[in-house]
């Protein structure tokens, strides 16, 4: 039984958060006691009825409701993680992979959600270690739920790296860069670069080198439970690439890095009204 509710609002998507007030009313018209990312505090202001997401144990959330496009989605999986939240997102811009439900059918939908007329679906996210030669004791931790990429700095040449999977030595690319993502980051990415789409269910790491200049120039794709491991070695010019999660977070490496991506323990948990199909979406997506 869904009794309360965490609702993640993009500002830039949705002008005025017209669009959010309606979930909002909707929901508290429904007696479910409504919580709002909302660090502006312009949903939360003194005397409201809506909680401030913030103050609140993010665990004790029964779904969250993002308003926005497939990037706002990720924002709000990162903001729940380790929390296990159903997520739904309620597409307010092109048409999205992640994002279910179009505004016109708001309510209906959330009527149907709230019925328990719905399903979860467990999506992989992945989990990188980086950690330098020159400080072994330090190691720094990212989590994504599209990809990781591995990229040359724009001034310099290629990008020199060395990869294993489960410690036994796949190739060194020469490219620039490399893209690791899991099965909901393959139409991301990984699929404006060349690589295979998967179903988003699947159990499955990809590898999609960029601009290869390799013998190995195509995707790898990899069982979920392997492990790759990336050594960056020289540069042509310069003394740094930059690594990124889901791109947004991004650091910049030396040579002498190891980066360590497997499966994650962590899953993205999506709900679904069962209004569109994965296949149904790629097909619109790709159809020209």
């Amino acid at each position: 039984m869904i009794s309360k509710v965490l609702v993640y609002p993009n500002g830039s998507r949705d002008i005025g958060f017209s669009c959010t007030r309606r979930v909002i009313a909707f929901l508290l018209s429904h007696g479910i006691q409504t919580a709002a990312y909302d660090p502006d505090k312009v949903l939360t202001t003194s005397g409201s009825q809506v909680k401030n997401a913030d103050l609140l144990p993010k665990e004790d959330f029964d779904l969250a409701i993002v308003l926005g496009g497939d990037g706002t989605m990720i924002q709000c999986v990162h903001y729940l993680l380790g929390a296990e939240v159903p997520i739904i997102g309620i597409n307010l811009g092109t048409l999205g992979y992640m994002t279910e439900i179009e505004s016109h059918e708001l309510e209906s939908s959330l009527s149907e959600i709230l019925a328990g007329r719905f399903k979860v679906e467990q999506r992989m996210m992945l989990e990188a270690v980086i950690k330098s030669d020159k400080e072994p004791d330090l190691e720094q931790h990212f989590y994504a739920v599209n990809d990781f990429v591995i990229h040359r700095d724009l001034s310099d040449g290629l990008l020199t790296v060395q990869s294993y999977i489960d410690r036994e030595f796949l190739a060194e690319f020469r490219a620039d860069g490399l893209i690791v993502s899991s099965p909901c980051g393959s139409t991301a990415y990984n699929f404006s670069a060349g690589g295979p789409i998967l179903n988003p269910v699947a159990d499955n790491i990809i590898l999609t080198p960029l601009a290869s200049h390799a013998m190995l120039d195509r995707s790898v794709v990899l069982r979920g439970s392997d492990e790759l491991s990336f050594y960056i070695g020289s540069f042509t010019r310069g003394d740094k690439a930059a690594f990124s999660a889901d791109g947004s977070q991004t650091v910049y490496v030396g040579a002498g890095t190891w980066i360590y991506i497997k499966k994650s323990k962590y899953v993205f948990q999506m709900a679904k009204v069962g209004k569109r199909s994965f296949y149904e979406i790629v097909q619109k997506k790709i159809r020209p």
